[in-house]
C-alpha cells in the first residue's frame, strides 16, 4: 500500500517541489513510512511508502543504473522473484531486492508488455524522459485518477490528492444512485477521470489521453472439463495465490468472517492473527462461532471488533473523506473497523473478496439461473403469461433486465444502466458467468474501493488471493454447474475445493449473509434524528435526485446513499467553496 501522483506540464514549464508535496502529503496515510520526489524539468512524480518489501532500500521515485528511467509505484507484483532472475539472466542490474526495480528493468526489457508478465495489484507510472507509462492491474485493485487543468496532467492515486490542483466542481450523472456508480471512466469530480482496470495509458506530447486495455477476461467455456480435473486446478491455484500473497518482511494477518471463502485463505495461509467483526443485534449480525470453528483449527490468536451506534457519525464522515465518493455498502463501517484494529498489530491483511462474483455466491445467481432455465422447457412457456401476471412483469424475458432489476437500488432515469448491462451480458453465453462479469465490472469495484481505502486509511496493506488473474480466468471458462446445482447450492466448485481442509460445518453454511452490518437499523432507530437531519440538508440542495423514498427495510441502501451523498458534498464540495471565498476575500483585501 503506497501512495503515487505526479504532474507533467505539457507546456514544457518546470515543476516546481511543492507543487508536487502539496499532492503526496495529502496521501501521507498511504504511505507513512517514507516518501520521496523526483523532478525532471516538465515532470514531477511523489511517493508515500508502506514498506513491505525490501523495507530498507525500497526508496521511490526509484530509477535505473543511469537515471533514465523511473517509476512510482503502488502494490506487489507477486511474481517479481522469477521476473528478476529472468532480467538478471538478460543483463539487467538490480540494486534492490524490492518488487519496485524489477518494474523499471521489465520495462527497459519488454516495453507496454511487460504488463502481460505481471501477476499483482498495481498502479503505476513509468517516467523515460519522453512519456508517463501508466498502467492497473486487471482487476482493479490498486486505483489511479487523472486529470488534465490548461496545460498540465496530474495524476494520483486518490482524487483528494487531486484536489490540490484541481478545484472540485460536483459532476453526479443521473443515474448514478442506480448502481452507486457512474458506469463509466468519469467520477462524480468534473474533468476528473479513473484509469480502468486492465488498462495503460501513454501521456506524451501528442496528448492522445486514450485508455488502452491489455487483458479481458475469457469467454471461452471448457466443457471438456471433468468434476474431479477443474476441483485439483482450481485447489493448486488457490494454493499459489495465497502463498504468493504472504510474501512479507512485516507481519501478515487475516480478516475471517466465518464463510467459506475466508475461511479457505485463512486454512492455507494459517496467519498469526485473524479478525472477526460482530455486532450486538440479533440475527445474522454475529459470526463468531463460525469464525471460532476455523480459528481454533488453525491455532492462531483471534480478535473480535464491533462498532455502537455512537461510534457511527464520526466514522461515517472519515469514511466518506477516504472513498473519495459516496459508497453505501452495509459493510463499509465494517471494513474500515476491521482495518483500524489490524493496524494496531499487523500491516498486511487478506481477505476473501471476489469468490462470490467469481463462483456463483449471491442469492440472485442461484434465482436467474433456475429461471432461465424454467423459461427454456416447452411445457413451461404456457405458464410465461400467468408468471408475468402474478410474480414479475420481467420474468422469463431479458435477462440482462432482470439482472438489472434485482440489483438496482432505484429505478432508472436514462438507458445508460440497462445498456451497460446488456453490453456487458452479451460477453458471455450462460447466466451464471453473464451475473459474475458485470458484478465484477461494476459492484465489485466499489467493494475493491471501499477494502483499498479502507486499509488505506490507516497505512495497511490488502491482499485478495481470489482475484489473481488465473483464478479469475480459470472460473470464467467453468460451465455453470460446477457453481451452481440444484437445491440452491452456490459455488459448489469453491466448496469441494475446501472440504479436504476446512471444518465441514463452515463447507456446509448455507446462512452466511457477507460482511453485513446493521447500519440500515441504526440509521432508522438510534441514528434517525442524525439521518433526518442529512436527508433534509441534501434535499435542501434541490439536485436532481431520484424521488423514490427509502423503505423501512434494513436492505434498502437509500437512506445510506442518500446521507453518503450529504456528506460528501459537505467535505468535497462545501469547504471548496468555502475555501474560495476566503482567498477571493483575502485578494481584495491585499488590493
Amino acid at each position: 500500500m503506497c501512495g503515487i501522483c505526479g504532474i507533467l506540464n505539457f507546456d514544457g514549464a518546470p515543476v516546481r517541489p511543492e507543487e508536487i508535496t502539496a499532492m503526496s502529503r495529502v496521501l501521507a496515510h498511504r504511505g507513512p513510512d517514507d516518501d520521496g520526489v523526483h523532478l525532471d524539468g516538465a515532470l514531477g512524480l511523489g511517493h508515500r511508502r508502506l514498506s513491505i518489501i525490501d523495507v530498507a532500500h525500497g526508496h521511490q521515485p526509484m530509477t535505473n543504473e543511469d537515471n533514465t528511467v523511473w517509476v512510482v509505484f503502488n502494490g506487489m507484483i507477486y511474481n517479481y522473484k522469477p521476473l528478476a532472475d529472468a532480467l538478471v539472466r538478460s543483463g539487467r542490474k538490480f540494486a534492490t531486492n524490492c518488487d519496485t526495480e524489477v518494474l523499471v528493468h521489465a520495462y527497459e526489457e519488454w516495453g507496454i508488455k511487460m504488463l502481460e508478465r505481471l501477476n499483482g495489484q498495481f498502479a503505476f507510472a513509468i517516467w523515460d524522459g519522453k512519456q508517463l507509462f501508466m498502467a492497473r492491474d486487471r482487476m482493479g485493485e490498486k486505483p489511479l485518477y487523472y486529470a488534465v487543468v490548461n496545460e498540465t496532467f496530474y495524476f494520483a492515486s486518490e482524487i483528494k490528492s487531486l484536489l490540490a490542483h484541481v478545484r472540485p466542481q460536483p459532476n453526479i450523472p443521473p443515474d448514478f444512485f442506480v448502481f452507486e456508480n457512474t458506469l463509466t471512466d468519469d467520477t462524480l469530480f468534473q474533468g476528473i477521470k479513473e484509469l480502468q482496470p486492465a488498462h495503460y495509458l501513454l501521456v506524451n506530447e501528442r496528448r492522445d489521453l486514450t485508455p488502452r486495455r491489455y487483458w479481458s477476461i475469457s469467454n471461452e467455456v471448457n466443457e471438456d472439463l471433468t468434476e474431479a480435473e477443474a476441483v485439483q486446478q482450481l485447489r493448486d491455484l488457490v494454493y499459489d495465490a495465497v502463498t504468493i500473497r504472504l510474501q512479507s518482511e512485516v507481519p501478515v494477518g487475516m480478516y475471517l468472517s466465518g464463510g467459506l471463502d475466508s475461511s479457505i485463505i485463512a486454512c492455507i495461509a494459517k496467519p498469526g492473527c485473524v479478525f472477526t467483526s460482530f455486532y450486538a443485534e440479533p440475527g445474522k449480525f454475529d459470526e463468531r462461532e463460525a469464525a471460532r470453528a476455523v480459528a481454533r483449527q488453525i491455532r492462531t490468536e483471534q480478535i473480535f471488533v464491533t462498532l455502537k451506534p455512537e461510534d457511527v457519525p464520526s466514522l461515517f464522515e472519515n469514511i466518506i473523506y477516504h472513498l473519495d465518493q459516496p459508497i453505501s455498502s452495509s459493510s463499509t463501517i465494517t471494513s474500515f473497523n476491521l482495518a483500524h484494529n489490524a493496524r494496531e498489530i499487523v500491516k498486511v491483511v487478506l481477505n476473501g473478496q471476489g469468490a462470490d462474483e467469481l463462483f456463483g455466491g449471491y442469492g440472485r445467481y442461484v434465482l436467474l439461473h433456475h429461471e432461465v432455465e424454467l423459461g427454456h422447457l416447452p411445457f413451461f412457456a404456457q405458464y410465461t403469461p400467468m408468471a408475468r401476471r402474478f410474480w414479475n412483469s420481467n420474468m422469463f424475458g431479458d435477462p440482462a433486465l432482470r439482472y438489472l432489476e434485482l440489483n438496482q437500488r432505484v429505478s432508472p432515469r436514462t438507458s445508460l444502466p440497462a445498456d451497460t448491462v446488456r453490453q456487458l451480458f452479451a460477453y458471455h453465453s450462460d447466466i451464471v458467468s453473464q451475473m459474475g462479469y458485470t458484478d465484477a465490472a461494476i459492484t465489485l469495484q466499489d467493494l475493491i474501493k471501499m477494502d483499498d481505502r479502507g486499509c488505506a486509511h490507516v497505512g495497511l496493506e490488502s491482499r485478495s488471493p481470489f482475484l489473481d488473474h488465473r483464478i479469475v480466468e480459470f472460473a470464467f471458462r467453468l460451465p455453470a454447474r460446477f457453481k451452481i446445482r440444484s437445491g440452491g447450492a452456490t459455488k459448489w466448485i469453491l466448496r469441494e475445493v475446501a472440504r479436504e481442509f476446512v471444518p465441514l460445518e463452515i463447507v456446509e453454511r448455507k446462512d452466511k449473509m457477507g460482511m453485513v452490518s446493521p447500519i440500515g437499523v441504526w440509521l432508522r432507530r438510534e441514528l434517525r434524528s442524525w439521518t433526518e437531519s442529512l436527508v433534509a440538508s441534501l434535499q435542501a440542495r434541490r439536485l436532481d435526485l431520484p424521488t423514490e423514498k427509502p423503505e423501512d427495510n434494513e436492505y434498502d441502501r437509500r437512506l445510506h446513499a442518500l446521507i453518503s451523498m450529504e456528506l460528501w458534498f459537505r467535505r468535497f464540495i462545501d469547504r471548496s467553496e468555502l475555501i474560495s471565498t476566503k482567498e477571493q476575500h483575502q485578494v481584495i483585501q491585499k488590493v
